[in-house]
């Protein structure tokens, strides 16, 4: 690891350096709105946390995975229903990752050139792997190989890795969070590129520095994202990729921002594409942290989504319960961010948001679409919760 100029790094000096996170706040789309800027001080805290494991506890030479997202830190719009896990490599280096498949919808191993927050600019993925193409034994279990080349002799499962390689990243999908069981997942070095040491002073003051610096890295990307969205009109969504900064390949985004009032709902309404390997929706508070989606409906996936009779998927997003399956929950929110997901679609529709009266929503509704009382939904909440808490965290 390359050294930094605060060496050594004391006390002061760093406190006097993360003094600076308040810088963040120029990202928030509305820093005069005295809830959402307590919000935004309590996510600068949230950040340092976050950057942490990436920065400080990484060693590309005894590389191992950590989580970077999750329902404890949900900056950047992590999708409830992914996993996420990452570890730091060497493109020069060899890799073997193993474990076991479990039964998730899809796990997705993806080889990144940049690191957001951790890098001054993240790069684009170089680099995909479907699990479900390895080979597995009898037990679920495989192991593959990445490295520049192929080992001399080997002839199991290997995927070149590029010299630009910066990290492997999981993305692991389940559609039934209570049923489904996640993978377990081992990465290591091969080649010998030295084994764990002591780091030294240098090294330490070097991983401080970043670390007081990735709070705004990552705002600049994320919370300033937020804004960039103002400028489509509220209520409507634009598709998007992000894949200059690793999103998923084969998977569209749609996103905008949503906003209504007291007394109000939105209707977001949708074709759903003939083939979909997963499909779902997820809200966002107005610095693009996924509300809180273990205690909420904040988010609905292709399984626990309900369609209409015409096939279309609709959802309500409210403050309030609405009394509908779909109810997309906002926490009391009136305004923030709707995001959905396409992946391997044969289509990516653009959905719809109406504005409607709460007391007239039943009208705009198709007549058939089911009550949903506060008792049904106490326990689709608790079983929600109860899922939630069986994905595999770290």
């Amino acid at each position: 690891m390359s050294t930094g100029p605060a060496v050594p790094m004391e006390w002061e000096r760093f406190i006097e350096l993360i003094s600076g996170i308040d810088r963040s706040l120029q990202h928030v789309i509305d820093p005069a709105d005295p809830w959402l800027k307590q919000e935004a001080i309590q996510q600068m805290a949230m950040s340092l946390a976050q950057g942490y494991a990436p920065i400080v506890a990484q060693d590309s030479r005894v590389p191992g995975f950590f989580t970077f997202l999750n329902p404890v830190i949900k900056s950047a719009a992590p999708n409830p229903d992914y996993m996420y896990r990452t570890s730091f490599v060497e493109g020069d280096g060899t890799y073997r990752l193993s474990g076991w498949r479990g039964t998730t919808l899809f796990l997705h191993i993806g080889i990144g050139s940049g690191y957001i927050g951790v890098d001054d600019k993240p790069g684009p993925s170089v680099g995909h792997i479907d699990a479900d193409t390895l080979t597995f034994d009898d037990q679920g279990r495989f192991s593959v190989i990445l490295s520049a080349e192929r080992p001399a002799g080997y002839d199991g499962d290997w995927y070149a890795l590029p010299a630009n390689a910066r990290t492997i990243g999981i993305r692991e999908a389940s559609y039934d969070w209570e049923n489904e069981v996640d993978s377990r997942l081992a990465i290591e070095r091969l080649d010998d590129a030295g084994g764990f040491t002591r780091p030294t002073p240098e090294e330490i003051a070097h991983r401080l520095e970043r670390l007081a610096g990735f709070p705004e890295r990552y705002a600049q990307l994320f919370v300033h994202f937020v804004k960039t969205l103002s400028r489509h009109p509220v209520n409507t969504v634009v598709l998007n990729s992000w894949s200059d900064i690793g999103g998923l390949a084969g998977q569209t985004y749609y996103e905008g921002l949503f906003e209504f009032s007291e007394g109000e709902a939105l209707i977001l309404e949708t074709d759903v594409p003939d083939t979909v390997r997963y499909w779902a929706v997820l809200l966002a508070d107005p610095l693009f942290n996924t509300i809180d989606w273990e205690k909420c409906q904040s988010s609905l996936n292709g399984f626990q989504a309900r369609r209409d009779a015409d096939g279309r998927f609709r959802a309500v997003i409210a403050a309030e319960d609405p009394g509908v399956p779909n109810w997309l929950d906002t926490g009391g929110r009136t305004r923030g961010v709707v995001q959905g997901r396409w992946y391997q679609a044969s289509a990516a529709p653009t959905p719809t948001l109406r504005r409607v009266r709460l007391s007239e929503l039943r009208d705009h509704l198709p007549p058939d679409t089911p009550q949903v009382d506060r008792a049904a939904r106490r326990e689709s909440l608790r079983a929600r919760f109860r899922g939630a808490q069986f994905r595999r965290k770290w």
